[in-house]
């Protein structure tokens, strides 16, 4: 549709309501009326031809983004409902109208509620996703699931407003960088699954503090577990994780995780001070083929339909669509459309690393937690050319990272990667004998 269209649209409207007007008999309340509305027909004149103007620009300068944000200021006075088809021929992109707050959104915002409408971003967080069906829904899985009984094991997100953050020395660092993790696992059958749940949180579920004790893990049924549940924690530092989590020290009987078909770990990292190109470079680090070594020894496992992953260097559409937002948090949110690829930043709040193959050995949970920890810290400081595994693995054997990598290299050496020697310089101990000889001399 041209200018020369648009103009010729907004003229049959007019004349439309002139000639039912005319149709009206001649008296004062009539034509009171015709005046008013006459000066009403003046000012949507005058508005449609702004926006059809405004419009015309933004279809000159390719401006997808701003063209939307029009469509979306002059749709509550039903000016721009026209231009929707208009937009999918001029800018090659589909739009919706989002179900609760009804303005257009391009389509890779859209969120499927009941397999009824779509909701954007911002609307989505009113529902919970049902991993049982696929979709958002009003109601969450433990909601249909009335008949539960145990003690132990809530519904599906039943923790989510229960736990907190738990105070740690990373709380010193700026920025401050918190993770809280989500580990599955199955249960034989030979053992009572809510026994099992009170064991595990009788062991690691309160930490203690020189303050106050805080909860630290839950555990919540998750249907995609055959027989068993997940243990959510709360968000903390390393330091803290390494205290609580040592029960996985020794071995957890009656359950397993790592060797099953059904089991994840996934690890929820705040976003804090994220940027968006920090969080660009933190999806071509973990998606970069030639990092594919890295990232699989560390998941031990390979993509799958829970976390997929692409090859985001060589197509970079996912991070074109991302930038057609204007804010921030929204083009963060947007830099992966499926809430299932390996990096998943739909959350509000947290980045969810979901690349990880459940385990429930002490040294690998950790290695998790510190590659999660390192590869923000990482990406954050290397240029995009920086992001190799070389790059990476030197990052982590610096002196002022080892601390924060201990379980990680550890890791790292048992798989076979080879890393960089990073000397500290240590003043010589000087026993107390030669010390006191050297004086005399």
């Amino acid at each position: 549709m041209n200018l020369i269209e648009v103009k010729q649209r907004g003229w049959n409207v007019i004349n439309h309501i002139r000639s039912q007007l005319n149709n009206h008999r001649p008296d004062r309340d009539c034509y009171q009326y015709r005046r008013q509305t006459l000066a009403q027909i003046k000012q949507r004149r005058l508005e449609r031809k702004q926006f059809a103007l405004s419009f015309a620009q933004c279809v000159r300068d390719q401006d997808s983004v701003e063209a939307l944000e029009l469509i979306n200021e002059y749709r509550s006075k039903e000016i721009s409902h026209d231009f929707i088809g208009v937009f999918d021929s001029v800018f090659k992109e589909s739009i919706f109208q989002c179900g609760d707050c009804s303005d257009y959104f391009c389509d890779d915002e859209y969120h499927n509620v009941q397999d009824d409408f779509g909701v954007c971003n911002d609307c989505v967080h009113n529902y919970t996703y049902s991993d049982r069906h696929q979709y958002y829904s009003e109601h969450s899985d433990d909601d249909e699931d009335e008949d539960r009984e145990y003690e132990n094991i809530g519904g599906r997100h039943s923790s989510k407003h229960e736990l907190d953050h738990i105070p740690s020395l990373y709380d010193q660092r700026k920025p401050r960088v918190l993770l809280g993790l989500e580990l599955e696992m199955e249960i034989d059958g030979a053992y009572d699954l809510d026994d099992r749940a009170g064991l595990l949180l009788s062991s690691l579920g309160r930490c203690q503090t020189p303050s106050d004790n805080y909860l630290y893990a839950l555990c919540e049924d998750d249907c995609s577990i055959d027989r068993g549940f997940e243990l959510v924690t709360a968000y903390t530092g390393l330091d803290v994780h390494a205290k609580q989590l040592e029960f996985f020290d020794t071995r957890f009987k009656g359950a397993k995780s790592h060797n099953t078909d059904t089991c994840g770990l996934h690890v929820h990292i705040c976003k804090s001070s994220m940027t968006t190109l920090h969080a660009s470079k933190m999806v071509l680090f973990i998606n970069d083929p030639a990092n594919h070594n890295l990232v699989f020894a560390l998941a031990r496992r390979d993509k799958s339909s829970y976390c997929k992953i692409y090859d985001k260097k060589s197509d970079k559409s996912w991070i074109k669509n991302a930038l057609l937002r204007t804010k921030r948090k929204d083009q963060i949110q947007a830099l992966n459309p499926d809430r299932y690829e390996a990096l998943n930043f739909q959350n509000e709040k947290t980045v969810e690393f979901r690349l990880f193959k459940g385990t429930l050995k002490y040294s690998t949970i950790m290695a998790c937690l510190e590659f999660t920890f390192a590869t923000w810290h990482f990406c954050k400081e290397a240029s995009t050319s920086q992001l190799t595994t070389a790059g990476f693995l030197d990052f982590i054997c610096q002196p002022e990272n080892r601390k924060d990598s201990k379980f990680l290299r550890s890791y790292l050496r048992e798989k076979g990667f080879v890393l960089p020697m990073k000397l500290e310089i240590v003043k010589p101990a000087v026993l107390p004998a030669v010390e006191k000889q050297l004086a005399v001399a």
